[in-house]
């Protein structure tokens, strides 16, 4: 079996991701739920974003409105060029993305920029029917990614469901310049939920109708993009890329990159770099990780610069994040809209409209690359080996018997003693079922008392990685499982 099947039966089997809505059964596909133990896994990945780049990078977070009149995505550009080329069947009416169906029959490159007169040739051209009915299909057009909505009882006004959540950040910048005394550069970062009307919601939450984003757009002075204060921090740092039009991924260093112009400028590189670093903390190494230059006919429509963060699943290279360098095309975009100036004034009274980097994570399809490159399966053991920064519960507490009122007293005791961890108490099933059920959600410790633990004073405790033992006094579990968890002393030297 596929290694995403076994992970999308695990994320069923233990609630960490399910279709919404499943119990109706005219539920339309593109919504997933997360149960416990997946929404904790969200937002300790959420923390880790938040500590590493948000935090220090002295980045500002705001939570906007989901939902923005029609006129924000008219000066975005989004109502004329945000849409898919697609093609239905005369016959069935089935609907399919035009590049990504020449893209799987004829393993050739076609992408999504390419006129529609020259996807419907390579259609005739290479005799592509109906997927499902064998029907011929219609030419190539486009259709608007757009999800609409009516507010309103007595007067009703259109508006959209975002599409991406930086419209928000740019129609709040002018805001944040006059109230939280923001200096350039400066970003101004956001998590929340954004629609898309996809053609054929698939593969669970990698391509969805509503998903999270975790976005960051950093401002800064075009003239300015190479003065970066902590540049020196990384520039020997190595980012995993692949050229545009090349095959090969290369580790070219932070400093190389602006040396050989391969991108704009130091800010863009440093936050390469940063982006990069975050995804090691989550677990990923550097050899299943690239950032994949975009060439003209990929770019989004505004941006001089695109690097799509990949990793390496059993699906191939799957895009996490949309990095973009995106000029000052947004905020001219919206001054001219709105018939607002937003521009920025520095405190000598220097007026510049800023240029914008771009880092826009999918959240749930870090999330689904989190399970696959932590899904291990040994002997008769299913494990997700996460990073301590993201498993749900830090560890889990058992009596070794069910039955024994003394040892069940124990171990709520230890239970108790623990509440500034996220521990989990479990009396139910025999000790190695309960051992299963925490190393198939991630969980990196159990802890187990037994007859020994009321005479010696003493638990076991078991890592799940490894499935090793050890002997601890109670006394010095608390400050055992602290460094344990937070990575100052690694098992072998408890």
């Amino acid at each position: 079996m596929p290694k995403y099947e076994e992970v999308v039966n695990l994320a069923l089997r233990r609630s960490l991701f399910y279709p919404s809505s499943e119990i109706y059964s005219n539920t339309p596909a593109g919504f997933y739920n997360y149960g416990p133990y997946g929404a904790a896994i969200r937002r300790k990945i959420v923390d880790v974003w938040r500590k590493e780049l948000v935090q220090k990078e002295q980045m500002m977070e705001i939570d906007g409105a989901i939902s923005m009149p029609a006129d924000v995505f008219k000066a975005s550009g989004h109502l004329t060029s945000f849409n898919d080329p697609i093609t239905k069947c005369k016959k069935c009416n089935a609907t399919f993305r035009a590049d990504k169906l020449l893209n799987e029959i004829t393993k050739e490159e076609f992408k999504e920029a390419m006129k529609e007169e020259e996807l419907t040739k390579a259609l005739r051209d290479n005799k592509i029917k109906c997927q499902k009915c064998k029907g011929d299909l219609e030419d190539v057009k486009r259709s608007s990614l757009m999800v609409k909505a009516e507010v309103g009882i007595a007067e009703k006004s259109s508006v959209y469901l975002r599409p991406e959540t930086c419209q928000t950040i740019f129609t709040d910048f002018l805001r944040m310049t006059k109230t939280m005394r923001l200096k350039l550069p400066k970003g101004i970062a956001q998590i929340g939920k954004a629609f898309r009307n996809e053609i054929s919601p698939r593969q669970t939450i990698l391509r969805t109708i509503e998903f999270t984003q975790m976005e960051i757009e950093v401002f800064f002075d075009e003239k300015e993009i190479n003065s970066i204060e902590r540049f020196n921090e990384v520039k020997d740092y190595k980012i995993s890329v692949q050229l545009a039009g090349k095959e090969k991924i290369e580790k070219i260093s932070c400093e190389e990159l602006v040396k050989k112009k391969i991108v704009s400028g130091k800010l863009i590189s440093y936050y390469l770099a940063r982006t990069q670093q975050m995804y090691e903390k989550l677990g990923f190494s550097v050899d299943l990780i690239r950032f994949r230059q975009l060439d003209d006919q990929e770019r989004a429509f505004y941006a001089k610069e695109g690097w799509d963060f990949e990793v390496q699943t059993s699906l191939g290279w799957t895009e996490l994040i949309a990095n973009n360098y995106r000029t000052d095309y947004d905020l001219k975009g919206h001054s001219s809209g709105s018939k607002q100036d937003l521009s920025y004034v520095d405190d000598q009274g220097k007026k510049v409209l800023p240029h914008v980097w771009e880092i826009s994570i999918g959240l749930d399809r870090t999330f689904y690359a989190v399970l696959e490159n932590s899904f291990k399966q040994e002997k008769d053991r299913t494990i997700l080996s996460l990073p301590n920064s993201v498993a749900p519960i830090h560890a889990a507490i058992f009596p070794l018997l069910s039955n024994k009122e003394e040892l069940i007293k124990k171990a709520k005791e230890i239970f108790e003693s623990l509440q500034n961890y996220e521990v989990f108490y479990d009396d139910t099933g025999s000790i190695g079922k309960r051992y299963a059920r925490m190393d198939e959600i991630g969980c990196p410790y159990c802890i187990t008392i037994d007859f020994d633990s009321l005479e010696k004073q003493d638990v076991t405790i078991r890592e799940r990685d490894s499935a090793e033992q050890k002997r601890i006094k109670i006394k010095d579990l608390n400050n055992v499982l602290y460094e344990l968890i937070t990575g100052k002393k690694k098992f072998k030297q408890v």
